[in-house]
């Protein structure tokens, strides 16, 4: 946007242009979530307008316009600077200093989310409902295609699980503080991965180049026929019209040149003996 539309934007909500931070030297817990940093400016402003509680802003890169959503943790950040969880920054391709904008918005309650582990291993957590609504806390809200951090407790021991957030109901972008909604998950994403080597497996031997193809040789020394060549080519057996049915010895003799008025008799050749 320009600089018009900009001070426009100002004038009926908040927006703000901020460089971007890692959040981690302000919040030694930086492992999921989507609540932000901001300015206390930023609060002495957004107490003069009508703004919905839990605080909820749209964020995007300045630059190539990506957008998600998040919340805000705490203002104290310095001014003209968020500072922004690593996982956000990954997914909005931001680098540290790269300018943000944020706006205040209001996203409907989450009714319906669909989730793709990245790993099988989500699938064993004992109390997965417990883990989503311990970690989940960490989220203002949720947007399609973006990945989340779930974190399980010390006490159980089972880990981070990341997870794709396939699709979100009633928008694309949702609040999940205060809400019944229903999760849904799909097959891990590494599930996927076999399947895909299988069939690349599969396309490499169909495309695979054809074996012995150099020039035959014998061992005496002498000259290969070429009849022997057509023998060892795959397309020989195209190549050559001849039935297939029996040996020929001596010169060969077309398949329809017997002469069908003498009944149609083979080996008729003179008779010779061993004792002549």
């Amino acid at each position: 946007m320009d600089f018009e539309e900009y001070l426009e934007l100002q004038s009926e909500t908040f927006a703000q242009l901020y460089r971007c931070l890692p959040i981690s030297p302000l919040n030694a817990d930086d492992n999921g979530g989507n609540r932000v940093i901001m300015p206390q400016s930023a609060l002495d402003r957004l107490g003069y307008l009508h703004i919905e509680y839990p605080m909820q802003f749209q964020i995007q890169n300045a630059n190539t316009l990506q957008a998600s959503h998040c919340g805000v943790l705490e203002f104290t950040a310095d001014e003209g600077f968020v500072h922004i969880p690593a996982m956000m920054m990954e997914h909005l391709g931001l680098k540290e200093s790269d300018l943000v904008l944020l706006q205040s918005t209001s996203l409907p309650r989450a009714t319906f989310v669909k989730l793709r582990p990245h790993t099988n291993r989500f699938f064993n957590v004992s109390d997965k409902k417990y883990l989503l609504e311990h970690s989940l806390s960490k989220y203002v809200c949720l947007t399609t295609g973006e990945t989340i951090a779930v974190t399980a407790t010390a006490a159980t021991r089972e880990g981070t699980y990341y997870l794709d957030v396939v699709e979100t109901r009633p928008a694309n972008a949702v609040c999940t503080i205060e809400t019944d909604c229903e999760v849904e998950f799909e097959l891990a994403l590494a599930h996927a991965h076999p399947v895909a080597e299988l069939g690349a497996a599969m396309q490499v031997e169909d495309d695979a180049p054809a074996r012995f193809t150099g020039a035959a040789m014998r061992m005496d020394g002498k000259p290969v026929e070429e009849e022997a060549k057509k023998a060892m080519t795959p397309s020989s057996a195209a190549a050559d019209a001849r039935p297939k049915t029996g040996l020929q010895f001596g010169p060969s003799v077309p398949a329809n040149s017997v002469n069908e008025d003498d009944g149609g008799k083979r080996f008729t050749g003179k008779k010779h003996s061993l004792y002549d």
